[in-house]
């Protein structure tokens, strides 16, 4: 089903974009397709989790990792050298710091949420 010309300036490119990263192993070259905005909430998702205690009280646990496999898996169409899925969420954390720089940020959504800047706030 094609989208009407009017309805294209409100829907997401899914074109991943071509990031060329400088590691310690070398360079890596990754294509990244941008999150929609159910991803966006799909991701965050990952991040917090709430419970409730015996007094009903909500408690927040956050988990960063699970926003980063999120992300990893998600957003990574493809990458030179060839990396698998497992690959990606198996990386030194060198690569992985350097990586994180042209993926998704979880400031930045958070931010686009009207919420601080800093998730643990």
């Amino acid at each position: 089903m094609a989208l009407r010309p009017e309805a294209n300036k409100f829907v997401l490119s899914s074109a991943p974009e071509r990031h060329e990263v400088e590691t310690s192993e070398g360079s890596l070259i990754v294509y990244v397709k941008p999150m929609s905005w159910s991803q966006q909430q799909d991701a965050m998702s990952r991040f917090v989790h709430f419970s409730m205690d015996d007094e009903g009280d909500m408690t927040p646990s956050l988990d960063l990792g699970g926003f980063w496999r999120y992300v990893l898996v998600n957003c990574i169409t493809k990458t030179e050298p060839e990396l698998s899925k497992d690959d990606l969420l198996n990386l030194k954390p060198e690569v992985g710091a350097r990586l994180q720089t042209v993926l998704p940020s979880l400031t930045d959504m958070i931010e686009a949420f009207g919420g601080a800047t800093d998730p643990l706030v």
